[in-house]
């Protein structure tokens, strides 16, 4: 699957990302000692290139595990395999620069400019050359549409996340249907969030429309808008075709074609090496990683963002209601030996992540772990068991309460090595600290049901974020339709609202750390490390590849002249 960042879903953007591959066998604890510095990963590599030293014409085949549902801002759409193919189809109204920070995209807006702090007020004024496919538009109803479904507090619509949206008090009209005035309710210093896709006002009339209106992508052209378009949609052989846009009123597109096909995380590598494909997301998998780089023709680019492995804990199942036993789960893991395990033969350094919220090269980052003193203990994990109550049986070396074992059960998703590498890793070392571990499986087609059905006790998965690393109501707010574990924290619902309207940085800073702290300490997910983007391209293909934080400009990616 492809990580992206800034799709249109509020908040963090936060994507789910399937993991690919890593070693099935165990390592022992203590195994990964050697931490490595990551602030040296590159922040994007995508071979940038002019557009005069591309050539006009070809075709980018692409892959995808599989398609689902094509509405970013429903929590069933929230996915990172589309946000590589929504960016060439939705527009794009604020992207990043390098340095990974939002700015405004000239192609969509003439200007967005800050009228008011408390309230922040914004004045967005959109291209009037801008189009949706039907010829129609982009107006400011398409805002006003947005806020409705997302944030004014209807349950009917499904939406992935209402942060952002929620703090907006009115949309309106400005001087003409192409200026759209948003009022926050106060100050909202990350106003650029909500916004950074726009979706046209038809495609969420109403919850329906929102919630199924949008399976068929053949049928929804008209929602549609930028610099590629939607030719065709093959069912059975699961494939989507993308060409140039007539209705694009931006420089014309290089390529004639871009294809996506289903193909399984585990084939990818082969399908590339064969001449299948032009370009796939290697993610954690070694032997992948391997193929790509001795194939002649192809180019392996890498960089660093905001996106991370983790294992989120369900915990109103079974014996994760229990906090003391989520917190003798974290001190039983040597996060250290699974990340250097999931990485074997991987380029890229292993580090674990003790904080939820900031990575380690984010200045504001603050080690919760060693501040809330639950880490890698096995000696305190037992402790804390006995603690709440858990004896030893000295015959299976699991603890019991009332008679019953200490069981819980690790869902892994089969045919990923590194899900099947993590749920074995896990087994093992709790099972040195009395912790029993069962192994459920989930398949590739429907893990994101299980994940949003709460089917699991743990499940590992990566979060892939954004420029908006305060924005993280979406993942640990109470209700959110993405907080998967189900934990819910008042005092984290505090402190995630008071980081929505604080705009002195370093007391936003301070709030967001100690909302970090209780998410540690609560334990409804356990950061691993920071995962890297690893994408196999062929060595002439421009502009695209590992972007880190960047957007893909799609109408600028090609193949070198000559």
């Amino acid at each position: 699957m492809k990580p992206r960042k800034l799709l249109a879903l509020p908040l963090i953007s936060a994507l789910i990302f399937l993991g690919a591959c890593g070693s099935t066998e165990p390592q022992a604890p203590g195994g990964g000692e050697q931490t490595e510095d990551t602030s040296s990963v590159p922040t994007s590599d995508i071979n940038p290139q002019p557009r005069e030293a591309l050539q006009q014409g070809g075709e980018l085949r692409l892959a995808i595990t599989d398609f689902v549902y094509w509405n970013p801002l429903n929590v069933n759409g929230n996915e990172a395999d589309y946000a590589d193919i929504v960016e060439a189809f939705l527009p794009q109204l604020v992207i990043v620069d390098d340095s990974g920070a939002p700015v405004i995209n000239p192609e969509y807006v003439v200007s967005a400019e800050v009228t008011s702090e408390d309230p922040t007020v914004v004045d967005w004024k959109l291209n009037p050359n801008a189009v949706w496919n039907d010829g129609s538009k982009l107006s400011w109803r398409d805002f006003e549409a947005m806020w409705q479904a997302c944030g004014t507090g209807d349950a009917e619509f499904q939406c992935a996340s209402t942060q952002g949206y929620d703090q907006i008090e009115k949309v309106e009209q400005g001087v003409d249907e192409q200026n759209a005035i948003i009022t926050f309710k106060g100050a909202y210093p990350d106003w650029t969030q909500p916004f950074t896709t726009l979706f046209k006002a038809d495609s969420m009339a109403d919850a329906e429309t929102f919630n199924s209106g949008w399976e068929d992508i053949t049928e929804i052209g008209d929602w549609l808008s930028g610099p590629f378009k939607v030719d065709t949609y093959d069912e059975t052989q699961k494939v989507l075709t993308l060409v140039p846009n007539e209705k694009w009123w931006g420089e014309a597109p290089l390529l004639d074609k871009i294809s996506w096909r289903a193909v399984s995380a585990d084939a990818q590598a082969n399908a590339f090496v064969n001449g299948e494909l032009d370009a796939f997301e290697v993610g954690i998998d070694p032997d992948a990683f391997a193929k790509a780089s001795g194939y002649a023709e192809g180019s392996v680019r890498k960089a660093g963002g905001p996106d991370f492995r983790h294992f989120t804990f369900n915990v109103e199942a079974g014996n994760l209601k229990s906090k003391a036993v989520r917190q003798a789960i974290v001190m039983g893991l040597d996060r250290q030996s699974i990340g250097s395990s999931d990485l074997a033969g991987i380029d890229w350094p292993v580090k674990p992540l003790n904080n939820n919220i900031f990575l380690e090269t984010q200045e504001a980052y603050v080690d919760v772990a060693e501040q809330t003193g639950i880490n890698y203990d096995p000696a305190k994990a037992r402790q804390t068991l006995e603690a709440d109550g858990w004896t030893l049986n000295d015959a299976t070396g699991i603890y019991e309460k009332d008679g019953k074992p200490l069981t819980v059960t690790f869902t892994q998703i089969t045919g990923v090595p590194v899900s099947e590498n993590e749920a074995v890793q896990t087994q093992s070392q709790l099972k040195e600290v009395g912790i029993d571990v069962k192994i459920a499986d989930a398949t590739q087609e429907n893990w994101i049901d299980k994940l949003s059905a709460s089917e699991f006790e743990i499940f590992a998965f990566s979060w892939i974020g954004t420029p908006y690393p305060y924005q993280f109501k979406q993942i640990y707010g109470t209700g959110s339709d993405s907080n998967f574990g189900n934990l819910s924290v008042p005092e984290i619902d505090q402190l995630a609202d008071q980081v929505d309207v604080t705009v002195d940085v370093a007391e936003r800073t301070e709030l967001a750390n100690q909302a970090a702290a209780l998410i540690w300490e609560n334990v409804g997910t356990l950061p691993l490390y920071q995962r890297p983007q690893i994408v196999a391209t062929k060595s002439n293909l421009a502009n695209y590849g590992a972007p880190g934080l960047t957007v893909i400009e799609w109408e600028n990616v090609g193949y070198m002249a000559g």
